[in-house]
């Protein structure tokens, strides 16, 4: 029995399989989403076709993202988690050989339907559930670090990726690019297919306590609130607005940052330089996002978000075709990079810190669904701004103004929430009930 023990602590398969999720926010999100602003300018000058008709590729994989992430937990209970990846993989190489092939904007349409599906069941609610059945403890922390893979993939996907695209003489270099894609996707399925366990050896049963002397604990340390009481508190809706706005301003600055920084001048290599920049720091950022939630509690890692996305936000009003404005590209890239946390890391985070482990699955589904319906209109009224008035500014003033008052209305909320889970701690403490 204690060399099973020994043996146990030796290895534990989690890491394994958090290895995977680590690969699988690579593949998927770092080349399927992080570089997908490249090829706007490269697909609608070879094709002719409007940025702002093109850009409704992601109102169509954002709007099909939202509706089915409010199935996950269904889904999940009835499929599990293993079926379901390899799903969204075979969605995501559909997405990419439709796009290889694609001569219409209509095309383009249906590929970022699979897009939207592939990348539901490979990203953000997919990790959060793996990683809440899998772990215990430094949830923040472990969910952090993984979806840190998102900003790694993209800067290996921008310097693999770049040149293909923007091959000098040939305009349709995009197609070569995806077609490589789909191959490294492919590889990373059999992967999937190969290591990943369903549930831990224990049956995924959660173990979780809450501690009796230790109340201050984070997230999935406490049992929860009921789907059904949370749905009749004000606040819920209010966070949910907040996820939809936040979405529509951080993904509608991060769709058009790239064209804008082409529009004003930069050179192609160095916004590439840029871009790759700004991945590597957003690897780092959703990794300390997470242990600054671990360490300091929600508002302080959610108000270093906000403030960071003020910073970018700025930066990108007041950037020039000089050598302060490629420092400040950097800067700019920096800031951005510590505000996107707020719809990737964070939204698990704000699952968990509001309403606990009880229906963990359906808040996760539903707050990455209102943030996927903000990122469905976010690029495209960037592009719409762009294509009516011929620069980006006025959207990103409007994107500033949505972003105060999230800013400000996700304090009221998270006080809310608080009090709500203090009372529900209080009672659990009075009837000795400390196991989630």
């Amino acid at each position: 029995m204690e060399n099973g023990e020994k043996q146990t602590k030796k290895f534990d398969y989690a890491w394994v399989i958090i290895g995977i999720c680590f690969m699988m926010i690579l593949t998927s999100m770092g080349f399927c989403s992080s570089g997908r602003t490249m090829y706007l300018t490269a697909i609608t000058d070879a094709l002719g076709i409007p940025r702002g008709a093109f850009a409704f590729n992601d109102s169509f994989r954002y709007v099909t993202s939202t509706i089915v992430n409010l199935y996950f937990g269904r889904l999940v209970y009835r499929f599990g988690t293993k079926k379901l990846i390899c799903a969204g993989f075979v969605c995501l190489i559909a997405f990419a050989l439709i796009n290889a092939v694609a001569t219409s904007v209509y095309t383009f349409y249906i590929a970022s339907i699979f897009l939207g599906i592939g990348l539901s069941w490979t990203s953000t609610t997919m990790v959060s559930a793996i990683i809440h059945k899998w772990c215990k403890k430094n949830i923040g922390t472990i969910t952090g670090a993984t979806l840190a893979a998102n900003g790694l993939g993209g800067a290996i996907a921008v310097q693999i990726l770049s040149p293909i695209i923007f091959q000098e003489g040939k305009p349709f270099g995009y197609r070569t690019s995806y077609l490589l894609v789909s191959a490294i996707l492919t590889v990373a399925l059999l992967l999937i297919v190969i290591f990943f366990r369903e549930n831990p050896k224990d049956g995924g049963e959660d173990k979780t306590v809450v501690p009796a002397k230790k109340r201050k604990v984070r997230g999935t340390g406490w049992e929860g609130m009921d789907y059904d009481d949370a749905i009749r508190k004000p606040y819920l809706y209010v966070a949910m607005l907040r996820m939809f706005l936040t979405g529509m301003s951080l993904q509608g600055l991060s769709g058009i940052a790239v064209p804008h920084m082409y529009d004003i001048g930069l050179d192609v290599g160095f916004v590439a330089l840029v871009t790759s920049f700004t991945s590597i720091i957003l690897t780092i950022s959703k990794f300390t996002t997470g242990f600054f939630y671990d360490r300091f509690g929600m508002r302080v890692s959610m108000n270093i978000c906000f403030v960071c996305s003020f910073v970018s936000l700025f930066g990108l009003i007041v950037l020039t075709n000089s050598p302060a404005g490629q420092v400040l590209a950097f800067v700019r890239g920096f800031a951005g990079s510590f505000a996107l946390p707020l719809e990737t890391v964070m939204l698990p985070l704000f699952a968990c810190e509001m309403f606990g482990n009880k229906d963990f699955d359906k808040f996760v589904g539903l707050f990455v669904s209102a943030s996927y319906a903000g990122f469905a209109l976010g690029s495209p009224f960037g592009n719409f701004c762009y294509d009516f008035f011929g620069s980006y500014q006025i959207a990103f003033l409007i994107f500033g103004i949505m972003m105060c008052f999230v800013t400000i209305s996700m304090q009221f909320v998270l006080s809310a929430a608080n009090r709500d889970r203090k009372i529900i701690l209080s009672q659990i403490e009075e009837n000795g009930e400390i196991t989630a």
